[in-house]
Formats: structure tokens, sequence, C-alpha cells
């Protein structure tokens, strides 16, 4: 039983962020780039007693989303998180948000919370330069736009002098209610931005309410099922060339990726039967997601192909180009 409602508007959005430092006297020296993914938890109980916001930051896009769903699950089945007396078991969940295949096969990956603009918990590496923009974010009370010019100053009074070029681009905008989810979701790659929005209310069937951290989850899946099915169109291309090895890495993380990619789509399913969804334009399906991949493997892998062919191992008849 969760302890509040969802009655007021949740709210939030994820960017993609890159920040390039260059120093302004020393022009030979190489820019500074600085890379996250920034999502901003605002968590309020229907009462508006409960009042506490978190960021979080981390190396992927669904790792964040799937992060965030974890947090806001923890506020609003056990109340305000930052005034515990026993603090929050953030090494728990984590591990619990990256297990199976992104930890098994993603070596890069990190994550960072802040809370007033503190770090309250990091696991993995992540650019210092992060901090500094959240301290300076805490600092103008969440102005974030002001944040990339006070986080100048700071260093200029520390005696560098720096421009911070900040690039960014919205993956999800969501909102909900108990009544209803709104997302909206952009996932760009190689083969151009994969975008929709879909709406989800009470299913007349099954009269479950809309969750935040439910609706937070499925984004996730969406994230991550796309940009895993661009990677396994590529692998499926490799295979087929043999350009992957017999009980190699590869072999294993391809098969581990294709039954990941099962799993998350049939996580949506579940998630389409038990509520009432429509999007707009369309539902994105992974196995066109994947053809789409396959078509530009195929121009991707051509070098290695053309050696394959050379040492004998592919037959020039089977290499379409």
């Amino acid at each position: 039983m969760l302890k509040y409602e969802i009655m007021v508007d949740f709210r939030t959005s994820l960017l993609r962020e890159k920040f390039t430092i260059t120093e302004k006297l020393n022009k030979k020296a190489e820019p500074i780039i600085a890379l996250s993914n920034r999502i901003v938890i605002p968590l309020i109980s229907e009462d508006k007693i409960d009042n506490e916001t978190f960021i979080i930051r981390t190396q992927n896009m669904h790792s964040c989303a799937r992060f965030a769903a974890a947090i806001t699950k923890e506020f609003f089945e056990r109340g305000t998180i930052a005034s515990r007396a026993i603090p929050l078991a953030w090494s728990d969940i984590w591990s619990d948000v990256i297990k199976g295949y992104e930890r098994d096969w993603n070596e890069n990956i990190w994550c960072a919370v802040y809370h007033k603009g503190r770090i309250i918990y990091q696991a993995g590496e992540h650019h210092p330069f992060l901090d500094i923009i959240e301290q300076c974010d805490a600092a103008n009370k969440q102005d974030y736009t002001q944040s990339i010019e006070f986080a100048e100053s700071a260093f200029s009074k520390a005696g560098k002098d720096v421009n911070i070029h900040h690039d960014s681009n919205v993956a999800l905008i969501t909102s909900c209610t108990s009544e209803t989810a709104k997302c909206g979701i952009i996932v760009r790659s190689a083969t151009g931005a994969t975008t929709f929005n879909y709406v989800a209310t009470p299913n007349v069937r099954t009269k479950k309410p809309i969750r935040a951290h439910t609706t937070l989850t499925v984004v996730a899946a969406f994230l991550e099922g796309v940009q895993l099915s661009f990677q396994v169109g590529l692998l499926n291309k490799k295979n087929e060339y043999r350009l992957i090895e017999k009980f190699s890495d590869e072999e294993r993380q391809y098969k581990r990726a294709t039954r990941r990619l099962n799993n998350l789509d049939r996580a949506i399913g579940t998630y389409e039967s038990q509520f009432s969804v429509t999007y707009r334009p369309d539902r994105p399906i992974f196995k066109n997601i994947i053809e789409k991949s396959e078509k530009l493997a195929i121009k991707t892998l051509k070098p290695e192909i053309d050696k394959k062919i050379t040492d004998g191992f592919v037959s020039s008849s089977d290499w379409i180009e």
C-alpha cells in the first residue's frame, strides 16, 4: 500500500548533456568534455508536508530513468528520504537498477545523486565538473540556465578564465497523476530520431492507478529498448557474415542483448495490458528498428567484410552492398 496517492502533478524531464570547457587565454589547450544524462526528481506528498528534490546523473538515459523510478517509488511508499534517521541504502537500489545485462556488459556505467547541490551517492567514475554545475545550480535556486554563467564566474575567481559551452537535448518529458500519464520520448541515433508520445490511463478491467515510478520504469524500457535494438541489428549482421567468433565475449553479449530486448518488449506489453495506452504517432516496434540498424550495419561493416572476403572467410557472393 502506497503511503501517498499521486494526486498532484508529477512532472520531470531528462536531458542529454555535453559541457565543453575551454580556456580563454590558452587557445592551444585541449577542451575538457563532460557528458551526462540528467533528470530532476521533484517529490511532493499529497498533503505537501514532505517535499524534496533529487537530481540524478548517469552515463546513459535508461539507467537515469530507471534510477529515478526507484527513488520515486521509495518516496511514495515510505516517505521523505533525505532526513531519515537510517540513511537510504543507495548502493542496494543502484545495484538493483543495473543488475543483469547492464552490470555485466557496461563497465563504464556510473551514477551520481545530488540533493541541494551536494552529492549524496555516487558509483563509478563521473566527471568532477558535473559536481560544480550542481553546486552552482543549488546556489542559483535551480535556475539551471544561469548556473553556467555562475560556474564560469567561480572558475574566474579561482584564477582560471574559461568558457563553458552547454549542449543539451531533451530525451524525455513526462507528467502524471493517479489518473493519467503523459510521456514524450526522443531517442537520437545514426538512423535518425525515434520520437513518439503516449498517454496511459487506468484500464476499466484492471482498475490500476497510474504511479509515477511505474511510468518512469516503462519509459526506461523504451529508452533502453530503442538503443538496444540498434545494437542487436548490428550484431545480427556481424553474426550473419561470421564476424563474431564462436564462444567469444561478443557472442555471449549478442545472445544476452537479444534476450534482454525480448524481456523489455514483454515488460512494455504487460504495461499495455494493465492500462489503456494510446500512442502518437505509433508505438516504436523494436523489430522495425532492428531492420533499420541492419541496413546501416551493412555499410558500417563493409571494411571488415572486405577483409574476410580477401582472407577467404566470406564468399563474395554472400556479400550484397
